[in-house]
Protein backbone atom coordinates (compact mmCIF):
# COMPACT_ATOMS: atom_id res chain seq x y z
CA UNK A 1 0.00 0.00 0.00
CA UNK A 2 1.27 3.66 -0.44
CA UNK A 3 0.32 6.14 1.53
CA UNK A 4 2.18 9.20 3.42
CA UNK A 5 4.38 8.79 6.16
CA UNK A 6 3.37 8.95 9.76
CA UNK A 7 5.26 9.94 12.78
CA UNK A 8 5.45 6.26 14.31
CA UNK A 9 7.17 4.93 11.19
CA UNK A 10 10.26 7.11 11.35
CA UNK A 11 12.20 4.87 13.07
CA UNK A 12 12.23 1.75 10.41
CA UNK A 13 11.91 4.90 7.96
CA UNK A 14 15.57 5.90 9.58
CA UNK A 15 16.65 2.20 9.11
CA UNK A 16 15.41 2.08 5.03
CA UNK A 17 17.39 5.60 4.65
CA UNK A 18 20.58 4.05 6.67
CA UNK A 19 20.57 0.53 4.67
CA UNK A 20 20.16 2.45 1.37
CA UNK A 21 22.20 5.04 1.47
CA UNK A 22 25.21 3.47 3.34
CA UNK A 23 24.42 6.91 5.67
CA UNK A 24 25.84 6.91 9.21
CA UNK A 25 24.12 6.99 12.23
CA UNK A 26 24.66 10.95 12.22
CA UNK A 27 24.66 11.27 9.01
CA UNK A 28 20.92 9.69 8.98
CA UNK A 29 19.51 11.68 11.88
CA UNK A 30 20.72 14.88 10.52
CA UNK A 31 18.63 14.56 7.71
CA UNK A 32 15.57 13.43 9.72
CA UNK A 33 16.00 16.14 11.97
CA UNK A 34 16.76 19.24 9.95
CA UNK A 35 15.04 17.96 6.36
CA UNK A 36 12.37 15.14 6.20
CA UNK A 37 9.34 15.47 7.06
CA UNK A 38 6.41 12.82 7.07
CA UNK A 39 3.88 15.54 4.98
CA UNK A 40 6.41 14.91 2.47
CA UNK A 41 7.11 11.56 2.04
CA UNK A 42 5.27 8.82 0.36
CA UNK A 43 5.96 5.11 2.25
CA UNK A 44 4.84 1.58 0.66
CA UNK A 45 3.96 -0.82 3.57
CA UNK A 46 4.02 -4.42 3.52
CA UNK A 47 1.37 -6.72 4.52
CA UNK A 48 2.06 -5.80 7.95
CA UNK A 49 2.14 -2.38 7.66
CA UNK A 50 5.72 -2.30 7.89
CA UNK A 51 7.46 0.87 5.18
CA UNK A 52 9.51 -0.84 3.02
CA UNK A 53 10.40 1.95 0.55
CA UNK A 54 10.22 5.35 0.43
CA UNK A 55 10.36 8.95 -1.35
CA UNK A 56 10.27 12.13 -0.27
CA UNK A 57 9.82 15.62 -1.87
CA UNK A 58 10.43 19.42 -1.04
CA UNK A 59 8.83 21.94 -3.65
CA UNK A 60 11.06 24.06 -5.26
CA UNK A 61 10.63 27.58 -7.21
CA UNK A 62 11.98 27.49 -10.05
CA UNK A 63 12.58 31.07 -12.41
CA UNK A 64 13.18 31.99 -15.82
CA UNK A 65 14.27 35.39 -17.26
CA UNK A 66 10.52 36.27 -17.23
CA UNK A 67 8.67 34.09 -14.96
CA UNK A 68 8.05 32.31 -11.89
CA UNK A 69 6.81 28.64 -11.43
CA UNK A 70 6.31 26.22 -8.82
CA UNK A 71 8.45 22.95 -9.00
CA UNK A 72 9.70 19.77 -6.53
CA UNK A 73 12.53 18.55 -5.81
CA UNK A 74 12.14 14.41 -5.50
CA UNK A 75 15.21 12.70 -3.50
CA UNK A 76 15.81 9.98 -1.24
CA UNK A 77 13.83 7.03 -3.05
CA UNK A 78 14.83 4.11 -1.42
CA UNK A 79 13.44 0.53 -1.16
CA UNK A 80 14.88 -2.18 1.03
CA UNK A 81 17.22 -4.91 -0.81
CA UNK A 82 14.67 -7.68 -0.37
CA UNK A 83 12.07 -5.76 -2.08
CA UNK A 84 13.61 -4.21 -5.36
CA UNK A 85 12.93 -5.87 -8.73
CA UNK A 86 8.85 -5.76 -8.04
CA UNK A 87 8.31 -2.32 -9.48
CA UNK A 88 7.84 -0.63 -6.34
CA UNK A 89 9.64 2.54 -7.00
CA UNK A 90 7.84 3.22 -10.37
CA UNK A 91 4.44 2.55 -8.54
CA UNK A 92 5.60 5.51 -6.00
CA UNK A 93 6.66 7.68 -8.53
CA UNK A 94 3.31 7.43 -10.61
CA UNK A 95 1.62 8.21 -7.21
CA UNK A 96 3.79 10.69 -6.48
CA UNK A 97 3.41 12.56 -9.63
CA UNK A 98 -0.13 12.84 -9.46
CA UNK A 99 0.22 14.16 -5.86
CA UNK A 100 2.49 17.23 -7.63
CA UNK A 101 0.29 18.03 -10.20
CA UNK A 102 -2.43 18.53 -7.56
CA UNK A 103 0.00 20.86 -5.14
CA UNK A 104 0.30 22.67 -8.53
CA UNK A 105 3.96 21.82 -9.87
CA UNK A 106 4.57 22.50 -13.28
CA UNK A 107 7.84 20.31 -13.17
CA UNK A 108 9.85 17.97 -10.88
CA UNK A 109 13.62 17.25 -10.62
CA UNK A 110 15.79 15.17 -9.59
CA UNK A 111 19.67 14.10 -9.44
CA UNK A 112 20.36 11.07 -10.27
CA UNK A 113 23.63 9.03 -7.71
CA UNK A 114 24.95 7.24 -10.84
CA UNK A 115 24.75 6.52 -14.91
CA UNK A 116 22.49 4.12 -14.22
CA UNK A 117 19.76 5.79 -12.77
CA UNK A 118 19.63 8.39 -15.64
CA UNK A 119 19.07 5.96 -17.20
CA UNK A 120 16.29 4.14 -15.06
CA UNK A 121 14.46 7.61 -14.50
CA UNK A 122 14.88 8.31 -18.41
CA UNK A 123 12.25 5.52 -18.67
CA UNK A 124 10.15 7.12 -16.37
CA UNK A 125 9.63 10.16 -18.48
CA UNK A 126 12.44 12.32 -16.93
CA UNK A 127 15.33 14.00 -19.61
CA UNK A 128 18.62 15.13 -18.18
CA UNK A 129 18.37 19.20 -17.77
CA UNK A 130 21.17 20.44 -15.93
CA UNK A 131 24.41 20.27 -16.16
CA UNK A 132 27.81 22.15 -14.93
CA UNK A 133 31.17 22.27 -15.75
CA UNK A 134 33.60 20.55 -13.44
CA UNK A 135 36.40 22.59 -13.59
CA UNK A 136 39.60 21.44 -12.32
CA UNK A 137 42.99 23.52 -11.47
CA UNK A 138 46.10 21.72 -9.79
CA UNK A 139 47.65 24.09 -6.87
CA UNK A 140 50.91 24.64 -9.25
CA UNK A 141 48.81 26.31 -11.76
CA UNK A 142 47.67 29.20 -9.02
CA UNK A 143 49.33 32.31 -9.02
CA UNK A 144 49.30 32.27 -5.69
CA UNK A 145 51.58 35.84 -5.54
CA UNK A 146 47.56 37.45 -6.19
CA UNK A 147 46.53 39.90 -3.01
CA UNK A 148 43.81 40.94 -4.82
CA UNK A 149 40.66 38.72 -3.79
CA UNK A 150 39.55 38.08 0.35
CA UNK A 151 37.34 35.81 1.67
CA UNK A 152 35.07 35.84 4.43
CA UNK A 153 32.79 33.46 6.38
CA UNK A 154 28.71 33.77 6.04
CA UNK A 155 26.04 31.73 5.33
CA UNK A 156 23.58 30.55 2.59
CA UNK A 157 20.78 32.13 3.74
CA UNK A 158 23.00 35.37 4.10
CA UNK A 159 23.77 35.06 0.20
CA UNK A 160 20.05 34.59 -0.89
CA UNK A 161 19.95 38.05 -2.69
CA UNK A 162 23.38 38.22 -3.99
CA UNK A 163 22.49 34.72 -5.54
CA UNK A 164 19.28 34.91 -7.05
CA UNK A 165 20.42 37.83 -8.89
CA UNK A 166 23.50 36.02 -10.07
CA UNK A 167 21.29 33.08 -11.52
CA UNK A 168 18.38 35.49 -12.46
CA UNK A 169 19.27 35.37 -16.37
CA UNK A 170 19.23 31.59 -16.46
CA UNK A 171 16.87 29.94 -19.18
CA UNK A 172 15.32 27.62 -15.51
CA UNK A 173 17.33 28.17 -12.40
CA UNK A 174 16.38 26.09 -9.24
CA UNK A 175 15.71 29.62 -6.93
CA UNK A 176 15.12 27.02 -3.51
CA UNK A 177 13.87 29.01 -1.00
CA UNK A 178 15.16 30.50 2.32
CA UNK A 179 14.03 27.22 4.37
CA UNK A 180 16.28 24.86 2.20
CA UNK A 181 19.11 27.01 2.09
CA UNK A 182 19.15 27.23 5.52
CA UNK A 183 19.33 23.38 5.29
CA UNK A 184 21.83 23.32 2.68
CA UNK A 185 24.14 25.74 4.44
CA UNK A 186 23.93 23.27 7.37
CA UNK A 187 24.64 20.08 5.75
CA UNK A 188 27.57 21.88 3.73
CA UNK A 189 28.95 22.76 7.54
CA UNK A 190 27.44 19.37 8.94
CA UNK A 191 30.30 17.64 6.39
CA UNK A 192 33.07 20.23 6.95
CA UNK A 193 32.46 23.01 4.26
CA UNK A 194 32.46 26.64 4.22
CA UNK A 195 30.35 29.11 2.55
CA UNK A 196 32.31 31.86 2.07
CA UNK A 197 32.18 35.47 0.57
CA UNK A 198 34.09 37.00 -2.12
CA UNK A 199 35.46 40.38 -2.62
CA UNK A 200 37.50 41.73 -5.07
CA UNK A 201 38.05 44.93 -7.11
CA UNK A 202 34.73 46.25 -5.72
CA UNK A 203 32.50 43.04 -6.83
CA UNK A 204 30.91 40.61 -4.76
CA UNK A 205 31.01 36.73 -4.77
CA UNK A 206 30.58 33.73 -2.92
CA UNK A 207 31.99 30.26 -3.13
CA UNK A 208 30.61 27.01 -1.12
CA UNK A 209 33.52 24.70 0.05
CA UNK A 210 33.95 21.41 1.36
CA UNK A 211 37.15 19.16 1.44
CA UNK A 212 36.79 15.77 -0.77
CA UNK A 213 39.12 12.91 -0.71
CA UNK A 214 42.74 13.23 -1.68
CA UNK A 215 43.22 16.97 -0.71
CA UNK A 216 40.60 18.04 -3.15
CA UNK A 217 38.80 21.04 -2.42
CA UNK A 218 35.54 21.00 -4.00
CA UNK A 219 33.03 24.61 -4.74
CA UNK A 220 29.74 22.83 -5.17
CA UNK A 221 28.71 26.66 -5.99
CA UNK A 222 30.23 29.81 -7.27
CA UNK A 223 29.50 33.31 -8.11
CA UNK A 224 32.27 34.98 -9.86
CA UNK A 225 33.18 37.13 -12.44
CA UNK A 226 35.20 35.98 -15.00
CA UNK A 227 38.12 38.26 -14.85
CA UNK A 228 38.41 37.24 -10.84
CA UNK A 229 38.89 33.47 -11.48
CA UNK A 230 42.38 33.83 -10.87
CA UNK A 231 42.08 35.72 -7.89
CA UNK A 232 39.65 33.45 -6.47
CA UNK A 233 41.65 30.30 -6.91
CA UNK A 234 44.64 32.44 -4.90
CA UNK A 235 42.34 33.23 -2.09
CA UNK A 236 41.00 29.20 -1.40
CA UNK A 237 44.79 28.23 -2.18
CA UNK A 238 45.41 30.63 0.41
CA UNK A 239 42.97 29.85 2.88
CA UNK A 240 42.57 25.50 2.23
CA UNK A 241 46.27 24.63 0.89
CA UNK A 242 44.68 21.62 -0.86
CA UNK A 243 46.46 20.31 -3.94
CA UNK A 244 43.66 20.15 -6.17
CA UNK A 245 40.39 22.73 -6.95
CA UNK A 246 37.17 21.67 -8.78
CA UNK A 247 34.60 24.33 -9.70
CA UNK A 248 31.11 23.24 -10.41
CA UNK A 249 30.65 26.25 -13.41
CA UNK A 250 27.83 26.60 -15.20
CA UNK A 251 28.36 25.26 -18.72
CA UNK A 252 28.57 28.69 -20.39
CA UNK A 253 30.90 30.20 -18.08
CA UNK A 254 33.07 32.29 -19.63
CA UNK A 255 36.73 31.68 -19.92
CA UNK A 256 39.37 29.06 -20.32
CA UNK A 257 39.18 26.77 -17.03
CA UNK A 258 39.84 23.29 -18.72
CA UNK A 259 36.78 21.13 -17.10
CA UNK A 260 34.22 18.38 -18.52
CA UNK A 261 30.70 19.09 -19.08
CA UNK A 262 28.96 16.96 -16.27
CA UNK A 263 24.94 15.90 -16.49
CA UNK A 264 23.49 16.48 -13.18
CA UNK A 265 19.91 16.40 -12.64
CA UNK A 266 16.71 15.75 -14.85
CA UNK A 267 13.06 17.09 -15.38
CA UNK A 268 10.15 15.51 -15.51
CA UNK A 269 7.72 18.37 -17.20
CA UNK A 270 4.09 18.36 -16.02
CA UNK A 271 3.13 21.59 -18.39
CA UNK A 272 4.50 20.06 -22.02
CA UNK A 273 3.77 23.84 -23.02
CA UNK A 274 6.62 25.29 -21.27
CA UNK A 275 9.56 22.95 -22.26
CA UNK A 276 12.42 23.76 -24.56
CA UNK A 277 13.13 24.99 -26.71
CA UNK A 278 10.84 28.18 -25.73
CA UNK A 279 11.62 28.34 -21.80
CA UNK A 280 13.05 30.83 -20.63
CA UNK A 281 14.18 32.42 -23.61
CA UNK A 282 16.80 34.32 -24.20
CA UNK A 283 18.57 33.41 -21.43
CA UNK A 284 21.84 31.43 -20.56
CA UNK A 285 22.51 27.90 -19.60
CA UNK A 286 20.21 26.78 -16.89
CA UNK A 287 21.75 26.33 -13.74
CA UNK A 288 20.94 24.27 -10.55
CA UNK A 289 22.51 23.55 -7.42
CA UNK A 290 22.79 21.98 -3.60
CA UNK A 291 20.69 18.26 -4.56
CA UNK A 292 21.26 15.78 -2.08
CA UNK A 293 24.28 14.08 -4.35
Amino acid sequence: MIGRAEGAMLPRLRQIWQTCFDDTPEGTEFVFSQLLHPDQMLVYTDEDHRPVAMINWKLLPFTTPSSRMMGAYIFGVATLPQFRGKGISRQMMSHLHDILKAEGATLSCLVPANQSLFDFYAGQGFEPFFSYKLAQVAAQEIHTDSREGTLTPTSLEILEPLRNQAFAGRSLFGAWDAGYLQFAEQDNRFYGGETLEFSCRGRSGYAVCQMREEDTLLVREVVVDREDVSSLLAALYKRFAAKRYQLRLPVDFPGELPGNDTPFAMIKWYDETLRQPTLGKPGEASWFAFGLD
